[in-house]
């Protein structure tokens, strides 16, 4: 059980950051296109965000449970994972405003956000990978 958990949390992870990187990748090849492919290119944007939804919604069942099952409640874990967990409510957020946004660009609405979509992808593709960083940190 413990190790189907620690499978699905890392799928969940890579699949999320891959998705944040990807999109980033997106919105560059997107800025230099003609106007009909940057417009496909940026129908992509939504899709792999539906992506990083269920992603982070993944890490939130799987890492309490790992958290439970597997650490003891989190007892003893080092200044790192307090660290890491702010960096998951951190991804969290970003992916918040990053859907709320793509949902108000669909709608037709003004959306405040959307000229801050390139930073919001980078904010989430570093705020994944330093999370990433700390939780080998507090796991290894």
């Amino acid at each position: 059980m413990i190790e189907l958990l620690k499978i699905l949390h890392v799928i969940a992870f890579t699949a999320g950051v891959g998705g944040s990187l990807a999109n980033l990748l997106v919105i560059k090849v997107a800025r230099s296109a003609d106007a009909e492919a940057a417009a496909a290119l940026r129908g992509v944007i939504p899709r792999i965000g539906v992506l990083s939804v269920h992603s982070i919604v993944l890490l939130w069942i799987t890492g309490p449970l790992l958290l439970w099952l597997a650490y003891d409640g989190g007892r003893g874990l080092s200044p790192f994972f307090h660290a890491k967990m702010l960096g998951v409510i951190l991804l969290t957020l970003i992916i918040i405003a990053s859907r709320m946004t793509i949902r108000q660009i669909k709608a037709g609405k003004p959306a405040r956000l959307a000229p801050q979509m390139p930073k919001l992808a980078l904010a989430g593709s570093l705020t994944g990978l330093i999370t990433i960083i700390l939780a080998v940190l507090t796991f290894s």
